[in-house]
């Protein structure tokens, strides 16, 4: 135990001096961060919507600034009527970063208007104006027809429809599902992340070692079982410092986008933070047990690449899946993949944040990551013995078939 625990030391304290795990623990905070804030960062401009309106009928431009302003929304209007030819009124609108509104032709039946904005933010707000606009000349229409003009704008009124979710036997707005969906990014970010990295450290570890030949000077001191599990161990610390750091961007990230759309932030249940833990914990080890004994395999560098990229590759699957077990997060490919152990630590923990998901598949899903770890540690671990002083052989599968029969 003395050996092991000089390995765990030796391996927390020199990577956590050195540049790479600075750097990486930077890049994954500034990704989290990015990951939750990035609502906040495409939410458009906070300004006034500044809209200069050519109103060449002469009859629209009053009743449109008092139904613009009876709509509520989160970015100011300001109607500003225009003077002049239209050229002199597009020179204005660029100056001022404005929208030019044209409205033209025979009033109601035969009117035309255009639009003229600079930004995609001013066009994605527009609606704000043109929307009232619409059922103005709506009503005027139907007002020519008979209809009283304030009996067609109450007709035209648009439903009030709210949307709720249902989980657990209650409703959530809308605004408690946006609020879930960040929660629930925020953790499967993490998840992803902190097995993926560090499992990738063991892996560099492991191969730097023994492309320098130093394996061969503490195999003669350490156990090769003592040497993969003291290395797990201390890159698994290291993961818990930087768990925190991403938790903490990821909680700012969140908090700035939930206030700035103005919807709660989803709670995280006793339950739902042991099951994080439980995947993070599992995922990580099976993740670092495979890597550990590929990084054995390979004696010279260039073969890196080769050996561990398609492994990476399998293990990313899921992320380009978010979007399809969000739409349907008890969907046959969804509940397929929450089984597939590689995969779990990701989908089923979506699927449980998103939605109900039976206790029986989540407890059957963590049986069987359990299981497959326990199983890949044990074989993991006969490989790295039987491979870790075996140099000039490529990693094949028939060979590594071979260390598994050796270890």
């Amino acid at each position: 135990m003395r050996n092991l625990w000089l390995v765990t030391r030796r391996e927390f304290l020199s990577r956590i001096r050195s540049g790479a795990f600075i750097f990486s623990t930077l890049i994954m905070v500034i990704v989290v961060f990015a990951a939750t804030a990035i609502p906040l960062l495409m939410g458009g401009s906070t300004d006034p919507l500044s809209v200069i309106v050519l109103d060449r009928t002469g009859r629209l431009l009053p009743p449109l600034q008092e139904a613009v302003a009876a709509v509520p929304s989160g970015r100011e209007v300001v109607l500003v009527p225009g003077e002049g030819d239209e050229q002199s009124l597009i020179a204005q609108a660029r100056a001022q970063d404005a929208v030019l509104l044209i409205i033209e032709g025979a009033y109601p039946d035969a009117l035309h208007a255009r639009l003229l904005y600079n930004s995609m933010g001013d066009l994605t707000d527009s609606y704000l104006v043109t929307e009232p606009l619409t059922q103005l000349v709506r009503a005027a229409r139907l007002d020519q027809r008979g209809l009283p003009q304030e009996v067609a704008l109450e007709v035209l009124q648009p439903l009030t429809l709210e949307t709720l979710q249902l989980k657990s036997a209650q409703e959530g707005s809308s605004d408690q599902f946006v609020g879930t969906l960040f929660l629930a990014l925020g953790a499967i970010m993490s998840v992803y992340m902190i097995s993926m990295m560090n499992s990738q450290f063991v892996f560099q570890g492991v191969l730097e070692e023994k492309v320098s030949r130093v394996v061969e000077v503490m195999a003669a001191a350490v156990r090769p079982w003592e040497m993969m599990l003291g290395k797990i161990l201390g890159l698994g610390l290291l993961g818990i410092i930087q768990y925190a750091a991403m938790m903490a961007a990821w909680l700012g990230g969140s908090l700035l986008t939930v206030r700035s759309m103005g919807v709660p932030l989803g709670g995280l249940t006793p339950g739902i933070a042991l099951l994080i833990a439980a995947f993070v914990v599992l995922a990580y080890a099976m993740n670092a047990s495979v890597l550990a004994a590929l990084g054995a395999t390979v004696s010279r560098m260039e073969d890196s690449q080769t050996v561990v990229s398609p492994v990476l590759i399998v293990m990313m699957l899921p992320m380009f899946l978010l979007t399809p077990v969000m739409t349907d997060p008890n969907g046959t490919l969804a509940t397929v993949l929450s089984f597939v152990p590689i995969w779990a630590p990701i989908v089923m923990l979506l699927r449980v944040m998103m939605t109900d998901v039976p206790a029986l598949q989540v407890a059957l899903s963590l049986a069987l990551l359990a299981a497959t770890t326990a199983v890949l540690w044990w074989a993991g671990g006969r490989i790295y013995r039987a491979a870790l002083l075996s140099f000039g052989t490529r990693p094949t599968l028939k060979q590594l078939w071979q260390y598994l029969r050796e270890g």
